[in-house]
Parts: structure tokens; sequence; C-alpha cells
């Protein structure tokens, strides 16, 4: 499959490349201070990082909470964290990992591998049932203090990308019995390392963070907030961006980029990305418990033609649930065929031949989401396919997501790891996590299970491209597009570069207001 070049915002791209290039190693980023607002569609639901999957709570969580390890900005492995150094037995068994010294809480506290110890068990508790990312940690069979500054990680089996997991929000470091606070207090509260803290949360409105004045990184953050403003409507928070209202507009619609570009005082631009857009199918919903009638409904999708009315070209039409940006990515999957007889064909063998009546809900405000439905509404009518389309605030359309409360969802995805398995796990393998499809297939969670002991790269992607086109066989979700991370932002905004996992910091984002 050839991967278009999205031309259109690469001069924005390369402007901010030259903000970012202006925070030097002797700008004290510190003294810079100002207040930075950012736009975004979907407010956050919880501060509690292992019982969401919503980008809107990770992205936020992420400015408060850290991990042992980090990503790295190209999303190709990981750097120290809360841990300076890790190394593996030689029966690679377990991993042991030497923490940083001198971090602090945000209640002051001072971190020991007491607080690793609990935070980790935490994270693969699977008897909690609010716990969405147990099954990514189930390889790990114990955690130990060796010494206050020292953890070791045992595992069940050799897991050789267990230090990219450890960068997974869900693996966030709390202070230990979450500083003598339960589950319920941590949802709306915070105790973490990283370098904002909360200040305020009015729901449904804005979220406000402040700086970390004891943070263990010398010169970072500079910003003395930071305010993250619920706009659903797409337009409206384009509006604010050219009103100055808002610094950055998080996630503006496709069709409005060439508009934010023409103007003097904001850049927009597009971020390498591992995100794919997708029609999440509950495969225990009436009509669609049917691999054919999914599979039918993948081949009647256009998506050139949602590229091109959606996106204005700002996208690469998707062949498979795993994008370009991650390693296991196969270009030889047919997951992305448009093939009207091939469809009917389908249709006619399935078990619903005369169609369905199902219902497809988007967020409301959200214009690519609503084309992007529209569009599949008019095709899948040929099939007999009735599509009522159903619009939803985003607090619910998280909940109903969580909850198995849909037919059709429209969403989108990004990988949380530098190791494709996680995205494999998250959106293929069971319906224990992730996008809670109902889907399982035996061979994918062997396949999955095969993929993770095994060291030789190659065989390791050749297994992730047999559980794509199973996935794609077998349709529990239908992907439509690959898109970069795109932002509107202000020239007054200095240092804020997303990374390819689709994840950003602001430690070392800054203003320069005139």
């Amino acid at each position: 499959m050839k991967r278009r070049r999205l031309t259109a915002v690469a001069a924005g791209a390369a402007s901010l490349a030259l903000l970012v290039s202006a925070c030097g190693p002797g700008h004290d980023m510190a003294d810079a201070g100002g207040d930075l607002a950012i736009g975004r569609s979907a407010d956050a639901t919880t501060l509690l990082p292992s019982t969401t999957t919503q980008n809107a709570d990770i992205w936020t969580l992420q400015q408060m909470y850290e991990t042992l390890t980090l990503n790295r900005p190209d999303g190709k492995g990981v750097e120290p964290g809360l841990a300076t150094s890790w190394h593996e037995s030689k029966d690679k068994r377990s991993w042991t990992f030497k923490l940083r010294r001198g971090v602090e809480f945000h209640s002051g506290k001072k971190l020991t591998a007491d607080d690793v110890v609990f935070s980790l068990n935490y994270a693969r508790n699977a008897k909690d049932e609010k716990n969405q990312w147990a099954s990514e940690f189930e390889l790990v069979s114990d955690v130990k203090k060796i010494d206050d500054e020292t953890v070791r990680i045992d595992t069940s089996k050799p897991w050789t990308p267990l230090p990219s997991y450890l960068a997974l929000f869900a693996a966030s470091i709390y202070p230990k019995d979450f500083g003598g606070h339960d589950k319920a207090y941590m949802e709306t509260h915070e105790d973490g390392t990283g370098p904002f803290e909360l200040e305020s949360w009015t729901k449904g409105q804005s979220m406000k963070l402040k700086r970390n004045p004891a943070y263990w990184k010398r010169g970072v953050p500079s910003l003395n907030t930071v305010a993250f403003n619920v706009v659903s409507d797409d337009n409206t928070r384009m509006l604010q961006l050219q009103g100055g209202q808002i610094d950055i507009d998080e996630g503006p619609a496709a069709l409005s980029m060439a508009t934010l570009g023409r103007s003097q005082d904001i850049t927009a631009a597009d971020f390498p990305s591992t995100r794919v857009d997708y029609f999440n199918i509950n495969t225990k919903a009436k009509g669609l418990d049917d691999p054919k009638v999914r599979r039918a409904m993948s081949y009647a999708l256009n998506r050139d033609a949602i590229v091109k009315v959606v996106y204005g070209g700002y996208a690469q039409a998707a062949n498979s649930y795993i994008s370009p940006g991650l390693a296991g990515h196969d270009d030889r999957v047919n997951g992305g065929e448009y093939n009207m007889d091939k469809a009917r064909q389908l249709m006619r063998e399935s078990s619903h031949p005369n169609g369905v009546d199902v219902t497809l809900q988007i967020t409301a405000g959200d214009e690519e989401r609503e084309l992007q439905a529209q569009i599949a509404q008019q095709t899948w009518a040929d099939l007999g396919i009735r599509i009522k389309i159903q619009k939803l605030d985003s607090a619910t359309m998280t909940t109903n997501r969580s909850t198995g409360k849909f037919d059709i969802a429209a969403s989108y995805a990004t990988s949380d790891v530098a190791d494709t398995s996680q995205m494999i796990a998250f959106m293929g393998i069971t319906d224990g996590s992730g996008i809670r499809s109902g889907y399982a297939n035996p061979d994918v969670k062997r396949w999955y299970g095969e993929s993770l002991v095994e060291s030789d790269t190659k065989k390791r992607n050749a297994l992730f491209g047999k559980i794509q086109q199973r996935v794609a066989d077998d349709a529990p979700l239908i992907p439509i597009v690959f898109r970069p991370a795109m932002y509107g932002v202000s020239k007054q905004v200095q240092g804020f570069r997303p990374a390819v996992l689709g994840t950003y910091g602001l430690k070392e984002t800054r203003l320069e207001r005139d």
C-alpha cells in the first residue's frame, strides 16, 4: 500500500519545529511563566489512570503522573523516567530497576520502592472491575522491593518488551496505599510526581493544572498553569483559537487546517502519529454477530472517498488497525478494499440476507465523525444495513463503550507504548480490556502469546501480520483511516511537539506573549 505524503501542512510542521528549537539548553524555562489554555472536544472522566482508555484522560494524566520508563518522542523504545536504569536477568525471568533519587509526590512524600511495588501491583490487579489494563501485565508474576531504591519485577515467561509496557500510563506511580486514600477519592484527586499538579476541576467545563515547584528535573516546567477547556464544537474551538481565547486547539477538524494555516498568528501542524480512526462493532449485537455481515460492511466502505471528503487529503486509507507508525504494520493485509460485489455476496451468504437495523453512535459536535457516519450510512444502505445515527456527549460515549452499550461507535485509537504488541492486544485480542467489542478469536490470542516471548523481530512481525489479517477477516472493528496528529497552535506557544505515540508533554512548553 503506497503511503501518501501529507504535504499540505508540511510548512506548518517545519515552522513548529523552529519553535521547538527556540528552547535551547541555556534557556531557563522556569522563568518564562505563562498560563496556557488548550481547547479540547471532550472532558477528562477520571484521575485514576488504570480505569480509563480515553485520550482526554491519558493526555491530562501524563502531565501529573509519571512511570518508571518513558516513551521516546520518536516512538522507538523507551528512556529513563522514575527509573534511571534497568537490566534483565540471565534467565530472562526478571528485571531490576534502580529508582531516581530526590523525587517527591505532589503531597510532599518522597518516592521509594514501596510506592512502586504498590502501584505496579495495583496496575496488574485483574480482580478490580474498573481496572481496564490489568491484562497488559498478566505476565508479571511478582513485584518485589530489594531496597528503598531498587525494585525487581518477576515474569512467568521471558518478556522482552516489559520496559516498554512500564511506560504505559496505567503503570503510573502513586504513593503507597494512595497516600491513605481510597480509589473513589483518587478518581477526582491526584498525587503524582509529574511537572504539573491539579488546581481545580469543573467537570464538563475545564480542568486547571499548576506548576509543580518541587519537580525533580531542574528548569522545567516553564508554564505557571495549564487549562484544559471543554469546547465540543470544532468550529467554536477554531474561532476561540483565532480570537486568542485558547492557545492550542487539540484536534481541529481536518477541513479547517487550511483555514488555520492562512493565519499569521497560528500554526496548523500535523505530526507523525500511530492514530487509526475506526468503527467499533459490538459483535454481540443482533445482526452484527455474524462476521460475514461485518466483513461486508468493511468491503462496502469507500475509504478513499472518506479521505477526500472528510479529511481533504490529510489522512491515508487504512488497511489494518495497526498503523504504519508502528513497526508491526503490514501493508499486505487486505482490510481496506472497497468492493461492493464482494460486500453484496457476503450479505447474501450471511444469516441476515435481508439486512439489519443498527445504531451508529458518534460524538456530538465532531464534524469528522458526522461525515464518516453519513458516508457509511449511505453505502451500507445498499446492503440493506439501515443505520440510525445517534449523537451523544463524550462522557456518554465513554460510558457506553466501557459497558458495551452500543451497536457501532465511531472512535479512534493511538498506541500507548513503543511496542506493537500493546495495540495488537488492546483492539484485537479479548473483551477483557480495550474496545469492548466482545471479540475473542483463539488463534489470534495464541499468536499474540507467541509474539510476547519471541525475540526475533522478523518472526514477531510475521505473527503480527497474521493477527491483522484474521482481525480484518472477522471485522470486529472496521479501520477507516490513518491520520497524523493535528493541532492548531498559537505562534506565542514555544516548544510544543506531540510524540509519535500521540501523547504530549508540556514541561518544555512555554509562552511568549506580546
